[in-house]
């Protein structure tokens, strides 16, 4: 059985309470998914064919799989964001992950899903520093988690990103 600190190294998707629903959280999250990128690029920028093929664990996402999957959920969060912003009652479609990363596009460089998460958290941090906060208020319906806020939907894709970044850093022992 996989225990939960090796699920989850730093620990399960924090509830972001009410209190800090306010425009200086928006500027935390979008420092955070700053520093997230720049750490992704620090970490696996460089590295060899043999240490992106690394597990955190036995069964467990590769490195270069992390980072395609970063990229992509990246993309994804962002398209539900953007949807959230612009449509009322806003349904997200969910993908199938596991899926996903059998896909041939895993298998480019890392560089690719680098370049990817760069470009895609610009209009992340455009949107957080750009949007007034209380449209953050505003709610999109995710067919398996229910209805949530996009407050707490960039709490999860702020904590998403940093979840799989400490995987790889097991991975590589760094």
């Amino acid at each position: 059985m996989i225990s939960p600190a090796d699920r989850f190294p730093i620990g399960p998707l924090p509830q972001l309470p009410a209190a800090e629903r306010v425009p200086a959280t928006l500027e935390h999250f979008a420092v955070s998914l700053e520093q997230s990128v720049a750490d992704w690029r620090g970490l696996v920028g460089a590295r060899t064919t043999s240490e992106l093929a690394r597990t955190y664990r036995e069964g467990s996402w590769n490195v270069r799989q992390l980072a395609h999957h970063a990229a992509e959920a990246h993309l994804h969060g962002l398209s539900r964001l953007k949807g959230g912003l612009t449509q009322d009652e806003y349904i997200i479609q969910p993908f199938d992950q596991d899926a996903a990363i059998l896909l041939p596009d895993t298998g480019l460089p890392v560089a690719a899903a680098l370049e990817l998460l760069e470009s895609l958290n610009l209009r992340w941090l455009a949107l957080l520093r750009g949007v007034e906060s209380a449209q953050f208020a505003r709610e999109i319906v995710h067919p398996v988690e229910g209805r949530q806020d996009l407050w707490q939907l960039v709490t999860k894709h702020d904590w998403h990103l940093r979840h799989h970044l400490a995987q790889a850093r097991l991975a590589l022992k760094a």
